[in-house]
């Protein structure tokens, strides 16, 4: 099963997120490619990122960089980072196709944190945004509070939209 575990640091000290670590895997502990953005004005804009071929197409072009971008920005809008270079907060993202016709039915965010004990972090929130009809656009969505700012409303469904559909240009996931 594909998933990325994507991690936010604050590596300046400023309280704010600068840098966005992704992990693309094929399987449990199978890392297939990384990729990386950087804040450095911290205003919630990318101004640096490797992307390498993100979207698995056979070339690392500017496409690669722009999805990243997209992604990383609102992927920042989440305010779930470790301070420094640390490790334990991370979001594992996956898509499902129930249907088996290429076009996944199910994007669900998981919000971890490690504990300490070893291969078992405890998920703090969960999020899913789902395609209810299979016409390959997202139409409902979990009632959570994605940005952690407490309320659940809106707010959390347009950035749960794009975290989901910025993901799924990817492609990801198993068709």
């Amino acid at each position: 099963m594909r998933y990325l575990k994507v991690t936010a640091q604050d590596r300046s000290g400023n309280g704010k997120a600068d840098a966005v670590l992704l992990h693309f895997h094929n399987g449990s502990a199978n890392l297939v490619h990384e990729a990386f953005a950087v804040d450095m004005s911290a205003d919630g804009n990318i101004e640096f990122g490797f992307a390498g071929d993100i979207n698995s197409d056979g070339e690392q072009n500017f496409q690669d960089q722009l999805q990243l971008k997209a992604f990383a920005e609102a992927f920042l809008q989440l305010n779930w980072f470790n301070t420094g270079d640390n490790w334990e907060r991370y979001l594992k993202i996956d898509a499902k196709n129930y249907h088996e016709d290429g076009s996944p039915n199910v994007v669900t965010l998981q919000f971890s944190e490690d504990n300490g004990t070893p291969c078992l972090p405890i998920r703090m929130r969960f999020a899913s945004a789902y395609d209810g009809d299979n016409d390959g656009k997202l139409d409902s969505f979990t009632n959570s509070d994605v940005n952690g700012d407490g309320i659940a409303n809106k707010a959390d469904k347009v950035l749960m939209r794009k975290i989901a559909e910025t993901f799924l240009a990817f492609q990801w996931f198993d068709a």
